[in-house]
């Protein structure tokens, strides 16, 4: 994803964090957050490690 990304400026700046079996890169700036699969299971019908898991869209916590 990262490789991917990289060819099109800006590049987003990723924080990535271990959430048990996944990894979650998060876009701060762009409020995108992947998830991808860090798991030993061999691919076949289910998913394998670097597979994207998910693609969420989330909004920052206004301060009220």
């Amino acid at each position: 994803m990262r490789e991917a990304l990289s060819e099109t400026p800006p590049v987003p700046q990723f924080t990535v964090s271990d959430q048990g079996g996944f990894l979650e890169y998060r876009a701060e700036k762009s409020c995108v957050s992947l998830l991808v699969v860090d798991d030993e299971e061999e691919r076949g019908y289910h998913v394998g490690r670097g597979d994207v898991w998910s693609v969420s869209l989330w909004a920052p916590v206004r301060a009220g």
